[in-house]
């Protein structure tokens, strides 16, 4: 076999193992969600824990956190979340923010039997009636 006949063999094998490898990256996230974080106000931001979720040991995702990017561990999201059977307030008014903050996203994120409901602007835990 001439040596100027193994160049384009080489090329094309060369070409399949960088399309493996790019396939091999293409997952881009761990299975799970981020937890939830309530708003808060953060004195000092610090600096980035990780850029993706492979870059967190094991299971951990990399998730936004009260100051900064950090790798926590996640919540599976298939799991049944607890629900307040209570009624939650009736609200008047209309919010001026365009995109306020949620407190909670669901009646978990809410402590001492309080019901996460919608208010003038964005949800809150608040006492249902």
């Amino acid at each position: 076999m001439k040596p100027s006949s193994l160049v384009p063999f080489v090329v094309l094998l060369s070409l399949g193992i960088l399309t493996l490898r790019s396939v091999e990256g293409a997952k881009k996230s761990k299975y799970g969600a981020c937890p939830f974080i309530s708003p808060a106000m953060c004195l000092v931001y610090e600096p980035p824990q990780c850029h993706s979720d492979w870059q967190c040991p094991e299971k951990q995702k990399c998730c936004p956190d009260l100051c900064g990017i950090k790798c926590l561990d996640p919540v599976d999201p298939s799991k049944p979340v607890a629900v307040n059977p209570e009624n939650c307030p009736v609200v008047i008014g209309q919010c001026k923010m365009l995109s306020p903050k949620d407190d909670c996203l669901n009646d978990s994120h809410c402590l001492n039997g309080f019901k996460c409901c919608k208010g003038m602007c964005g949800n809150s835990c608040v006492k249902p009636v």
